[in-house]
């Protein structure tokens, strides 16, 4: 659906509301920014990205929301022309249980730990230091592009409509003091987060049976997957 679907359908939902265009569109570009920050996330945020790093201390990629794994995957060193047969795995976990040697050590990574800096935002800090540049892969849960003009579209406006139109249209209707709609669009809204929820979970231990089912690593070769931006 476009931004002007959902626009529509949210004004009839509303008793024909012709008066009230720009309030719906604020409400859905903001519903949008509320479930992103509220787990858990849905499936088709998930994506799969590698990077090549070499800093102790990195920004995290640019839209990121949180890990779907506690662990981040060592692909090869940037300089090698091969990947490594079975990829090092860099666990997660609080600072005091990741820093496990001082920031002087330079090693391949073994633990990471994220941390947000008030000045640039989410950091990843690995231990020890790399002694080198290496290719580093992370699955991960990434803001979707807001929807901008009235024909636009994204992942939530084609894949998760219905939790975005009862999200959008709980606040409209308090906000315009419908009591009425605003009870519809909140028994709408428990539905969609739940059948959201249940639609993730389901994925993601498919995935998982999936890859024990056929080997620890079998998931790891995949290098250029992705669960929703395809």
């Amino acid at each position: 659906m476009t931004l002007e679907d959902m626009k529509t359908l949210l004004a009839g939902r509303l008793g024909q509301r012709t008066d009230i265009d720009d309030m719906i569109y604020r409400e859905i570009r903001q519903a949008q920014r509320v479930l992103e920050k509220t787990p858990p996330y849905p499936w088709f945020l998930g994506v799969a990205d590698q990077y090549d790093w070499s800093a102790r201390v990195v920004e995290a990629p640019d839209g990121f929301i949180e890990l779907i794994e506690d662990f981040l995957l060592i692909l090869k060193a940037t300089a090698d022309t091969a990947y490594y047969g079975v990829p090092y795995k860099i666990y997660g976990g609080y600072i005091e249980h990741t820093a496990t040697v001082g920031p002087e050590v330079l090693g391949r990574p073994k633990n990471f730990g994220l941390g947000n800096n008030r000045s640039v935002g989410l950091q990843i800090a690995f231990s020890p230091a790399p002694d080198k540049s290496y290719n580093i892969h992370l699955y991960y849960y990434k803001e979707d592009a807001i929807l901008a003009g009235p024909t636009s579209e994204n992942l939530w406006s084609t894949k998760g409509e219905d939790i975005l139109i009862a999200e959008a249209g709980w606040h409209v209707a308090r906000n315009i003091r419908d009591n009425e709609a605003a009870a519809m669009f909140g028994q709408d809204r428990a539905e969609a987060r739940r059948r959201m929820a249940q639609e993730s979970t389901s994925r993601l231990e498919a995935m998982r049976r999936a890859v024990i089912g056929s080997g620890e690593d079998a998931l790891l070769g995949q290098r250029d997957w992705e669960f929703g931006h395809q």
